[in-house]
């Protein structure tokens, strides 16, 4: 676990004499995401934005859904439509094998389902550890940055660009 950083606010420097200036420390609490696999891929996402992490059950099939979904669940009496992330992004697509998850993801308007193939670590990350993801890619705008996380990189996905209508007000 990393620790959290200390970062210090002061306007004047601290005084010699031993007046009452005192500093005043703010915990920086490091970045956490959730990381998965998606084919031979790493990502990650936010840890808040994570509400569950269900093993695969068949999904009820619906006519005329949105690109990359699959169907809906039933979860504790709410229907979330989940969505084939390996189809959203591009990815080569399997029909719900064995072994695969469901991440239950909260955006702003209602929850979702991201079917992948196997979530993976929670890891943490510091502002300075994310690095930016390369311009003018297919995916241009899907990836927020990419975190490294012992010999790989893991490109965190950023939920508002993969799922637009589910931020509007």
């Amino acid at each position: 676990m990393a620790a959290a950083a200390l970062s210090f606010q002061d306007d004047d420097p601290p005084s010699l004499l031993g007046d009452d200036s005192r500093r005043v420390a703010e915990v920086r609490q490091p970045d956490q995401f959730v990381t998965f696999t998606c084919g031979a891929r790493a990502f990650g996402i936010d840890i808040m934005s994570v509400r569950e992490i269900r093993s695969w059950t068949p999904v009820t099939e619906l006519p005329n859904q949105p690109y990359g979904a699959r169907g809906v669940l039933d979860i504790r009496g709410n229907i979330v439509q989940v969505y084939d992330l390996a189809a959203m992004i591009g990815a080569d697509s399997s029909d719900g094998e064995a072994g695969q998850v469901v991440l239950v993801v909260s955006l702003r308007s209602h929850d979702v389902g991201l079917r992948v193939d196997t979530v993976s670590d929670i890891i943490f990350a510091q502002g300075d550890d994310m690095r930016p993801a390369p311009k003018g890619s297919k995916g241009d705008g899907l990836v927020l940055g990419l975190v490294k996380n012992e010999d790989r990189l893991i490109a965190i996905l950023d939920l508002k660009a993969l799922f637009p209508d589910g931020y509007r007000d």
